[in-house]
C-alpha cells in the first residue's frame, strides 16, 4: 500500500478488516502529513459542482457522502462517533457568479431528487448520522445579516453539508492503524519505483535509513500528487489534462461574535470557504489568493513540498494569514480579527487547462476519479476527500478479487 492518506488508510484498513495483512508505507513520520489534512474538511453533497451540467460529479459525490460515515464506523468503530461536525454550511452566491442564482437553485433541485431517490432504495443511509429531508433551500439574506455583508452577495441558501475537522479525522484513523496486527505501518519509506518482479512487483524507495526495496503481488497506489509518476513506471499510462495546484489554508481562532456564525462557501468561481468548528476556531481560505502554484508537470514543483508539510517561513505564513482573512472580511465582517494559528498547504489534483473563472473548465468536473488496474497493480484517484472512504473500499475489494 503506497501512502497513507484518509484513502491508502481506507484501503489497507478494509483489507486488514477482511483477514489481509497490509504493508503501508509513508514518506513522512506519520499517516494524514498532507493533503488529507489540509483541507477544509467538507464531506460534499454535489452542490458546489453545479457548472456540471451532466450531475455525474454530483451523483460521485452524494454517493461518497451518503456512505462516508458508514465505512468509517466499519474501520474505526465507535470511535467514528467521536468524529465533530462543523457548523452547516451557507452557500452565498457572489455576485459575479459563474451561475447566477436560478441556475444554482435548478442544480440543487436537481440533487435533491438524485438524493430522495437514494435514499428511497438505500434508506439506511447517512449523512453523518443524520438524515436530513432537504439539502438546500434560499433563504433571505437579512436573516445572516449580523454575520455576513449580505449586501454585496446576490443570494443565500441555507444547506445540511457539514465539514470534519480533518486533524480529528487524522488522530483516529492514525490510532486504527496502529491498533491493527494485522498492519505493517512504515514511516519514512518515499517510493520512487514500482516494476516487475518476479513476485509481482517490486517496490523500491528511500529514506532515513537509506535505499530500501520490498516484492509484493499485488500493489496499490494512493500516493495523490505523486502517483502518476508511480503509475508509468508500473505501466499504467496516466490520463491527459491533469493540473496540479497548490492552495494555502489559514486555520484561526475566531473572536468572540463569530464563534456562533456558520460556515460558509461562496459560489460559484474563485472564491473560498470559512468552516466553523465547536471549538472556537475556524478554516479560512480565499482563492484569488491562497492559490501560489499551478503545474501540468507528471510531478509538482519540488519547492511545493515544504508548504505541503507545513514548513512556512514565519513571515510567509504571517503574510497569507494577513491577506486570507482580509479579503474574507470584506463578506465576513469580523474575519480579520481572527488569530492565525497554523498556516499551511496542499496539493489539489485534477483535470483542466484552464482555472475555475472559466466556465468551460475541466475542474468543474470531478467525475474522471476512481480505482484504475492492471493485473495486480490498482491505482486510486479519489477525487475528493468525501470519496476517499468509497473509492478505498472499492480497492480493496479489487485485491481481494486478485487473491
Amino acid at each position: 500500500m503506497l501512502g497513507a492518506g484518509l484513502a491508502g488508510a481506507s484501503v489497507a484498513l478494509e483489507l486488514a478488516c477482511r483477514g489481509v495483512p497490509v504493508v503501508l508505507l509513508e514518506r513522512d513520520p506519520q499517516a494524514f502529513s498532507r493533503a488529507s489534512l489540509h483541507n477544509e474538511g467538507k464531506i460534499h453533497l454535489g452542490l458546489i459542482y453545479a457548472n456540471d451540467a451532466s450531475l455525474a460529479t454530483a451523483k460521485l459525490q452524494l454517493s461518497g457522502a451518503l456512505q462516508f460515515s458508514s465505512l468509517l464506523r466499519g474501520w474505526l468503530g465507535p470511535a467514528a462517533a467521536s468524529l465533530r461536525p462543523s457548523r452547516p454550511f451557507h452557500y452565498v452566491v457572489a455576485e459575479d457568479s459563474l451561475l447566477q442564482p436560478a441556475r444554482l437553485e435548478a442544480h440543487y433541485d436537481a440533487v435533491q431528487q438524485l438524493y430522495d431517490a437514494l435514499r428511497h432504495r438505500q434508506p439506511e443511509l447517512d449523512y453523518l448520522g443524520t438524515r436530513p429531508a432537504r439539502l438546500c433551500v434560499r433563504v433571505d439574506p437579512d436573516s445572516l445579516r449580523r454575520y455576513l455583508a449580505v449586501d454585496r452577495l446576490a443570494a443565500v441558501f441555507e444547506t445540511a453539508e457539514l465539514a470534519v475537522d480533518t486533524a480529528q479525522l487524522a488522530a483516529l484513523f492514525r490510532n486504527a492503524i496502529r491498533q491493527h496486527p494485522r498492519i505493517d505501518f512504515r514511516p519514512g519509506h518515499r517510493v520512487e519505483s514500482v516494476t516487475p518482479s518476479g513476485v509481482g512487483h517490486r517496490i523500491a524507495g528511500d529514506g532515513a535509513a537509506g535505499p530500501w526495496h520490498i516484492d509484493s503481488r499485488q500493489v496499490v497506489n494512493c500516493l495523490w500528487e505523486d502517483r502518476r509518476r508511480i503509475d508509468r513506471g508500473a505501466g499504467l499510462e496516466p490520463g491527459a489534462g491533469w493540473v496540479h495546484r497548490l492552495k494555502y489554508r489559514v486555520i484561526a481562532r475566531l473572536p468572540e461574535a463569530l464563534r456562533e456564525g456558520p460556515s460558509v462557501t461562496m459560489v460559484l468561481g474563485p472564491y473560498g470557504d470559512v468552516v466553523v468548528r465547536d471549538d472556537g476556531t475556524a478554516y479560512f481560505s480565499w482563492y484569488p489568493c491562497a492559490l501560489r502554484g499551478w503545474s501540468h508537470e507528471l510531478v509538482p514543483p519540488a519547492h511545493w513540498d515544504a508548504a505541503c508539510r507545513g514548513e512556512l517561513p514565519s513571515e510567509l505564513a504571517a503574510s497569507l494569514a494577513h491577506e486570507v482573512l482580509t479579503a474574507i472580511d470584506a463578506w465576513y465582517p469580523g474575519a480579520r480579527l481572527s488569530e492565525a494559528l497554523i498556516v499551511d498547504a496542499g496539493a489539489i489534483v485534477g483535470y483542466g487547462k484552464t482555472d475555475v473563472d472559466d466556465p468551460a473548465s475541466g475542474l468543474h468536473d470531478r467525475s474522471r476519479v476512481g480505482v484504475e488496474s492492471n493485473g495486480d497493480y490498482h491505482s486510486l484517484d479519489p477525487g475528493k476527500l468525501t470519496t476517499e472512504p468509497l473509492f478505498g473500499r472499492e480497492a480493496a475489494e479489487r485485491v481481494l478479487a486478485r487473491l
